[in-house]
């Protein structure tokens, strides 16, 4: 592996294609995405590839997916970019927009690659029409599959979900993998080096130490979420940031960069507004679907 090898972590993008109108959106993430763009060009050294871990657009449609390929092209970074799928994502509008990265849309977006002597692997932790995540049959086979063939190279995984870390709470796996799905994580990754997770989803920077592993999981460019009030519901916060990583031989380092942020209240999610958007996103994947056929 390179010495010091640097990276970008973005996630939670939620791009949505340009004059979308969206209630949902509670901040410019097109703006946000341009600003973090600018801010990866200035970074010395260099990066040597990007990876943004889910929910890429805000509802999954093929010209959101477009959009947000113009603005990286737009960038003029010539990095990689490494993207994962979230549950704001669609696989059919991936493969709309990125045919080239997921040639078969009836299958979760598993990918990986070696990038200066780290292996780099993605997993699919959506599931249409739902919020937490989970895994379809044959996934951790395929990553077992992919450990063992790089099995002398340390491992960064990438999933829009992070590990559930408190397995007896799972009232919680809106927020994570199910418990389940944690558990075959866990026992796929046994006796590999896994240096690091890089995970979206909750909104906020967290680090966690799960069997050994970091667990990084990024703020996003959308919105945050209060981690000091979840009394009645959970309130979005205005803020935004990204992070960028350094891998040594000693391991890990993630150092968290917000963008100007004011912290105030931008949206109470109440659980009936969470009825209300997954009746939503189910209307939307059915009109999808039909539209498909």
């Amino acid at each position: 592996m390179t010495d010091n090898l640097l990276f970008v972590h973005l996630t939670d993008l939620h791009v949505n294609a340009p004059d979308m109108e969206d209630p949902h959106l509670l901040s410019d993430s097109t703006a946000t995405l341009r600003r973090t763009l600018a801010e990866i060009k200035r970074l010395t050294p260099r990066p040597r590839f990007i990876v943004a871990s889910g929910d890429l657009t805000n509802h999954g449609d093929a010209a959101s997916y477009r959009a947000l390929a113009t603005e990286l092209a737009a960038a003029g970074l010539d990095l990689p970019v490494i993207m994962a799928l979230g549950n704001h994502d669609d696989r059919q509008g991936f493969h709309a927009a990125f045919p080239e990265k997921l040639a078969d849309a009836r299958t979760p977006y598993d990918h990986a690659q070696v990038i200066d002597g780290l292996h780099i692997v993605v997993l699919d932790s959506s599931v249409p029409g739902e919020i937490g995540g989970s895994w379809e049959a044959g996934q951790m086979d395929w990553l077992r599959a992919r450990l063992d063939e790089h099995r002398d190279l340390p491992t960064l995984l990438v999933s829009h979900h992070a590990p559930m870390l408190d397995l007896a709470h799972t009232d919680l796996e809106w927020e994570s993998l199910s418990a389940k799905a944690t558990e075959e994580l866990k026992d796929a990754i046994a006796g590999h080096t896994v240096v690091g997770i890089l995970s979206g989803h909750i909104h906020m920077d967290r680090v966690a130490h799960w069997h050994g592993v970091p667990v990084v999981i990024g703020m996003g460019h959308h919105a945050a979420t209060d981690p000091l009030d979840m009394t009645d519901g959970i309130r979005m916060l205005d803020g935004t940031g990204f992070a960028y990583c350094t891998l040594r031989d000693s391991g890990l380092t993630v150092t968290f960069v917000a963008h100007p942020q004011t912290r105030d209240v931008l949206y109470h999610l109440t659980e009936e507004r969470v009825r209300a958007y997954l009746a939503q996103r189910e209307a939307e994947l059915a009109a999808r679907a039909t539209e498909d056929a």
